[in-house]
C-alpha cells in the first residue's frame, strides 16, 4: 500500500529545461489526497520557491525544502538543520574567495547573497524563482545558516569540491543540478529529511515511493519502500535505486491506476 509520495524537482519532475511544474499533475495530487494518499516535493530548492512552482495545490503537500535541511507540512515546521556560525562563516568567506564562485545562504523564507556579479542576482529571482534578499555582508546575516551553496555558473566538479575537504565531516557537500554544490550538516538529508515527514504522517518507510535523478536524491535510498531513479539520471542513482522511469507523472498514474 502506498501512502506518501515523494519527488525531487529538476531533473524528476521538471525535466532539463523546463521552469513549470507538469500542469497534469496537480490534479492527480488532489485524486491522490482524496484517496488518502500524501505528496511531497523534495528538493533543494527554497520553501518559498516550492510553494510558487506548486500554487495550485500548496497547501495540500508536504515540503522537504533545501535538500533536507527544513521539513515543512501545512505550514508548520517540523524540522530545521542549522550550521554552526562559525563554521558557516568560514565556508562562505572561502567560497567568495574561489575564482567564478558565487555563495548563497538560505533561510527559512528567503536567501542571501553578496554577489560578485549583478547577472547572478538576476539569475536567482528570474531564472531560479527564489525569493532573494542581498546584503553587503553576508556573514552578518543574524538568521540561523540552513544551508550554504557553492554557485559557478561554468559548473561544479569533483576537484572542486576537494578545496573544501577541510569541512569535512562536519559539513557534507551535496551536487543537484550541474552548476550548483550544497553544504549540509552532517547526518542532514533528504532521507533523514523523509524520516521526519514519514513520522508525522505516521506513514511506514515502506509505504513511501520517491523519484530523484541526481547525487542529491541519493540519501533517499533505504528511507523509502520503493525508489524510482530516472532512467538518464545519475548513474550512481541509476545503479542503487529499485526502478526506473521516464516520467513521474504517467509513473503515478500507472502505480494508482489513474
Amino acid at each position: 500500500m502506498i501512502r506518501l509520495l515523494a519527488s525531487d524537482i529538476d531533473g524528476t519532475l521538471m525535466r532539463e529545461g523546463e521552469r513549470v511544474i507538469p500542469p497534469a499533475l496537480f490534479p492527480l495530487i488532489r485524486e491522490l489526497h482524496a484517496r488518502g494518499v500524501y505528496f511531497a516535493a523534495c528538493s533543494g530548492r527554497q520553501y518559498s520557491n516550492l510553494r510558487h512552482l506548486f500554487a495550485p495545490v500548496a497547501d495540500e503537500i508536504g515540503y522537504i525544502c533545501e535538500n533536507g535541511s527544513l521539513v515543512v507540512w501545512q505550514g508548520k515546521i517540523l524540522s530545521k538543520e542549522t550550521i554552526d556560525r562559525t563554521i558557516g562563516q568560514a565556508l562562505m568567506r572561502k567560497i567568495l574567495a574561489q575564482p567564478g564562485s558565487e555563495v548563497l545562504l538560505s533561510g527559512v523564507h528567503t536567501c542571501y547573497t553578496q554577489p560578485k556579479n549583478p547577472d547572478y542576482v538576476t539569475h536567482l529571482r528570474d531564472h531560479v524563482g527564489n525569493d532573494t534578499t542581498v546584503v553587503d555582508d553576508v556573514c552578518a546575516v543574524e538568521e540561523p545558516f540552513i544551508k550554504i551553496s557553492l554557485y559557478r555558473k561554468s559548473g561544479v566538479d569533483d576537484a572542486l569540491a576537494a578545496q573544501f575537504t577541510e569541512f569535512a565531516p562536519y559539513l557534507v557537500p551535496a551536487v543537484g543540478r550541474s552548476s550548483w554544490m550544497d553544504f549540509l550538516r552532517e547526518g542532514c538529508g533528504k532521507g533523514t529529511a523523509l524520516d521526519v515527514l514519514c513520522a508525522h504522517l505516521h506513514v511506514d518507510k515502506n509505504e513511501c515511493v520517491a523519484f530523484g535523478d541526481n547525487e542529491n536524491d541519493l540519501p533517499l535510498i533505504g528511507h523509502a519502500g520503493t525508489l524510482y531513479a530516472m532512467a538518464d539520471g545519475h548513474p550512481a542513482l541509476v545503479a542503487q535505486a529499485d526502478k526506473t522511469t521516464m516520467d513521474v507523472v504517467e509513473e503515478i498514474r500507472t502505480l494508482f491506476s489513474i
